[in-house]
C-alpha cells in the first residue's frame, strides 16, 4: 500500500528551500514578501509556529515522487510554483480589495496597492531566479531552461485566466464552457505546472508529462468549482457572507443557472447583478434562485468528474501502479 504523502513535513522542505531562495535579502520590499509567506508579522518580527501548506509546492513534489524522481531535484521547482502562486494572491487582493487573507491583513492593506503591486513582481521575478537552482541538483541546462519556459507559458495563462474572470464582472451571460475555460487558467495552469516540472525533474517521458498536465488541469478546476461552492454557500448554514457574490463574481452555479433558466429567472438575477451595490439579502437570493435550478446538484457532480478524469489520464499515460496512488492520495487531500 502506498503510504499517503505528508503535506505538513513537504510543506515545511518546500519552506526551506524559499528561505535559502531570499538568503539575506532585507529591504522593506522583501519583508512584504516574507510577511505574505507568514514568516514574519508586520514590523518583521517571527510568528510562531510552522508555515502555512505550500500546496504547489507539494503537488510539484507529489509528481516527481510518483514519476519516480529523487523529491530533493524537484525542491527548487517546488519553491518557484509556490512563488508565483504567491504572486497571483498578492495582486489578487490589490484588485479584489479584500483587505484580509485568511487571518491576517494583506500586503496591500498594510504597505498600500502599490507597494504591494511592487511585492508581487518581485515574488515573481524570485520564482524564476527560484527554477535555476535546479542546475545546482544535477539538471541540466537544457532542462532548466525547458523548466522556466514552462513556469513563464504557466503566469501567462493565470494572467489570462483571471483576465476573463474580471471581465465577467462587467457582464450577467457568462456559458459554462466559458467559465470552464477560464477555472483552466485561473486555477488550473500553475497546478498543471507544478505536476509537470515534478515529472520533468524526475526524467519522465513526455507522455507522463502530459498526462501530469491534464491531472493539475482537472484538478484545478475541481479546486475552482469547489471553491465556488464553499463561497456560496459555505459550511451550509446560508449564513456565508459570499464576498465574491458581493463583488458580483460569476461563481460557476450562477453562470450554470443563467444558461438553464427561464426567461423569469434570468430577469430574477440580472435585477440583482445590475444594482449599483449588492447587500447580503442579495446573495441569499441568489443562492435560493440557482439552487431551486439544480446548479448545485450539477457543480459537485463536476467536482467528482474533473477529480475522476485527473486521475484516469494517469493512468492511461502508463504511470505505474503506486504513483497513482501516490497522486490520488494528494488530489483527494487536496479536495477533502
Amino acid at each position: 500500500m502506498t503510504k499517503p504523502l505528508d503535506i505538513t513535513a513537504l510543506s515545511v522542505r518546500v519552506d526551506a528551500e524559499l528561505r535559502a531562495v531570499f538568503g539575506t535579502r532585507d529591504m522593506l520590499l522583501y519583508r512584504m514578501m516574507t510577511y505574505h509567506l507568514g514568516w514574519a508579522d508586520r514590523q518583521g518580527g517571527p510568528v510562531p509556529g510552522g508555515p502555512p501548506p505550500r500546496l504547489h509546492g507539494v503537488a510539484c513534489l507529489a509528481a516527481c515522487q510518483a514519476a519516480g524522481g529523487d523529491m530533493e531535484k524537484a525542491m527548487p521547482a517546488a519553491a518557484a510554483v509556490e512563488m508565483v502562486n504567491c504572486f497571483v494572491e498578492i495582486h489578487d487582493d490589490v484588485q479584489s480589495g479584500r483587505p484580509y487573507r485568511g487571518a491576517r491583513e494583506a500586503v496591500w492593506s498594510v504597505w498600500g496597492p502599490a507597494q504591494a503591486i511592487n511585492a508581487g513582481d518581485g515574488m515573481h521575478a524570485l520564482a524564476r531566479l527560484a527554477l535555476l537552482r535546479l542546475m545546482e541538483r544535477g539538471v541540466s541546462p537544457e532542462t532548466a531552461f525547458r523548466a522556466t519556459k514552462l513556469l513563464d507559458h504557466a503566469a501567462l495563462a493565470l494572467c489570462e485566466g483571471r483576465f476573463q474572470d474580471m471581465e465577467a464582472q462587467e457582464r450577467l451571460d457568462m456559458p459554462v464552457a466559458a467559465y470552464l475555460k477560464m477555472a483552466e487558467g485561473k486555477s488550473g495552469a500553475l497546478l498543471a505546472c507544478a505536476m509537470q516540472l515534478g515529472a520533468l525533474a524526475a526524467g519522465g517521458g513526455e507522455a507522463v508529462l502530459s498526462a501530469m498536465v491534464a491531472c493539475g488541469a482537472k484538478t484545478g478546476i475541481a479546486l475552482q468549482v469547489q471553491g465556488d461552492l464553499r463561497e456560496l454557500w459555505g459550511d451550509g448554514d446560508g449564513a456565508s457572507v459570499a464576498i465574491e457574490v458581493l463583488n458580483k463574481k460569476k461563481l460557476l452555479p450562477v453562470a450554470y443557472a443563467l444558461e438553464k433558466a427561464a426567461l423569469r429567472e434570468k430577469r430574477r438575477i440580472g435585477d440583482i447583478y445590475f444594482k449599483r451595490v449588492l447587500q447580503p439579502d442579495d446573495v441569499a437570493a441568489v443562492r435560493q434562485i440557482v439552487e431551486g435550478l439544480g446548479a448545485r446538484d450539477f457543480c459537485e457532480g463536476l467536482v467528482k468528474q474533473h477529480h475522476a478524469d485527473a486521475l484516469a489520464a494517469l493512468s492511461a499515460a502508463g504511470l505505474p501502479e503506486p504513483g497513482v496512488r501516490t497522486m490520488q492520495s494528494f488530489t483527494a487531500s487536496l479536495l477533502g
